[in-house]
């Protein structure tokens, strides 16, 4: 069964998400904006929601947002690509539990989400569409892009277990 919720809700409950989350854990000043999506050199930060809301929910920005993520975490300038994939994840992690959290009170359905994952590059994965892409830019002129994704059906054949009404817009 499919719980409706409005696009303008969804776009909202993540874009406050992100851009808190980021400001306060990472340093970086994000504004939505209609930017086209990063070029250059991309990283991609993604975790799927395994249960209660079946999707997948990618951050890809310009390599120097997650670069400054993780010196602002980690307090310090020299960085090792281990570090950026590692506290990116965990960057991530937190902003999807915030999210998972905001799902719960606007649909009173727990969702599970599973381990981050970290790419160079974008990540679309087979069996999924684009459902929300919200444009960011960072405040040293980077892109990012937050990507909401659910699957073309679930494991049962069902729809994915939230939808937006775009008359509820």
């Amino acid at each position: 069964m499919d719980t409706v919720v409005s696009r303008k809700e969804l776009e909202t409950m993540f874009n406050e998400t992100l851009q808190e989350v980021t400001r306060r854990v990472g340093g970086i000043r994000l504004s939505q904006s209609s930017a086209p999506p990063p070029a250059g050199e991309v990283y991609t930060v993604y975790i799927t929601f395994e249960r209660g809301v079946y999707a997948r929910l990618c951050l890809s920005a310009d390599k120097s947002i997650f670069i400054r993520l993780t010196q602002y975490m980690m307090r310090r300038e020299d960085v090792t690509e281990q570090d950026v994939e590692d506290f990116s994840k965990e960057y991530f992690n937190v902003v999807c539990g915030h999210i998972a959290a905001k799902l719960f009170q606007a649909t009173k359905i727990a969702s599970r989400f599973g381990a981050p994952g970290f790419c160079s590059g974008r990540y679309q994965p087979a069996d999924y569409e684009e459902h929300l892409v919200l444009s960011y830019s960072g405040d040293q002129s980077e892109g990012a892009q937050l990507i909401h994704l659910r699957p073309l059906e679930t494991p049962a054949g069902e729809l994915t277990g939230l939808r937006t009404d775009p008359s509820l817009s």
